[in-house]
Formats: structure tokens, sequence, C-alpha cells
């Protein structure tokens, strides 16, 4: 089922990024904060953390968004009891809480185009949705994209627009650590 509906689903982000119909993260806070808490119980093997996850995500219709990423973190964590490893699946249910402009649903889902994990490569339209990510107030959706430019393994490397990407995911409160790790490489090679 998967196979049929990732096409449309890519064609509905495609439309988000054309709409720039993102939602301000803030609007998420609570569905992030219960949603991560209960894929982190399920990673432990908590099987009815793993059922009102799968519940609330509902990834063959349009189920909670945060669910939705928590549920794709969940499937692509190597260290959890329900680690599939399924690019194909973790895309799916990344694009799915896209559509509904999660902002970070957006952003994995722009690494997982810039990366062409799951889904036809393409770096335009993945920074497309790691922007708008960033402008839906998710910081780190610009060290994300920073990095990509900064290592250059699948965009063109960029400096001049990592250093801004940088500065404006510090604006937008992205994790330091994240922002120390991309500094880091930045410097590394700024040198």
């Amino acid at each position: 089922m998967k196979h049929v509906i990732l096409p449309a689903i890519l064609m509905a982000c495609a439309s988000i990024a054309t709409a720039q119909d993102v939602r301000p993260i803030a609007e998420f806070e609570e569905d992030r904060a219960k949603y991560t808490a209960e894929s982190d119980l399920a990673c432990a093997g908590d099987a009815d953390a793993f059922g009102r996850l799968i519940a609330a995500a509902d990834p063959e219709k349009q189920g909670n968004p945060a669910a939705l990423s928590a549920l794709a973190w969940l499937v692509a964590s190597q260290n959890c009891a329900y680690y599939t490893g399924d690019d194909e699946q973790i895309s799916y249910f990344y694009l799915r809480a896209a559509q509904e402009g999660y902002p970070v649903a957006l952003a994995y889902g722009g690494v997982r185009m810039i990366r062409g994990l799951g889904l036809p490569q393409n770096t335009d339209s993945g920074a497309g949705l790691l922007v708008l990510a960033l402008e839906g107030g998710f910081g780190d959706a610009g060290a994300m994209l920073a990095g990509e430019l900064v290592t250059g393994i699948h965009m063109p490397r960029d400096m001049e627009a990592a250093k801004n990407l940088l500065q404006a995911a510090e604006a937008k409160g992205a994790d330091p650590a994240l922002l120390e790790n991309v500094w880091s490489a930045y410097a590394a090679i700024a040198q």
C-alpha cells in the first residue's frame, strides 16, 4: 500500500513547499511532548505505548502528525524494540506528517529527500522542506540544512549559506549539541 501512496505524498509535499503551508511548531508542543514520551516507552519495548502510538499516528489515514513523526523516529532507531530500518516506511511516515505542515516532519523528510533515503533524491525540494521547517520555528532544521551544506556530500558546499542558516538556527533555539557539532564541522572546513 505504501508504494502506491508514496508518490502522492511526494506531490503533496511539493504542494506544501509551493504553498508554504507550514504551521508554527508551538501548535504541536503538547502533542510533540506526549508522543515523544510514548515513542521513548515503545523504544524500550512497551507494547502498550507502541499500540497507543500506532493508533494516534494512523499511518494509513491522516493521523496526528506528531505521532507519525514519533513513529518514524521509533522505526528508524536501531536501538529500539520496534526498529525496522525500512527507509521507505520511515520516509512515508515523515512525509504523511509533513502534509499537515508539522515542522519536525518537514525537516526530517527534507533530510531524507536530500539524501535519497527511501524516496528519490531531490536536493532542491529537500532543502525547501528544511527551510519551511525553520520558518515554522524548528531551529534544528536550519542546523540540519547547514550540515548538509558544510559537508557537501549530497549537495554543493556553500559555507556562506551554512553560516547564515546556523545563525538563524541559533535564533530559533536549535539544539545546542547539534549546533556545536555543525559549527565545529564548519570551523574545520572554513580554516
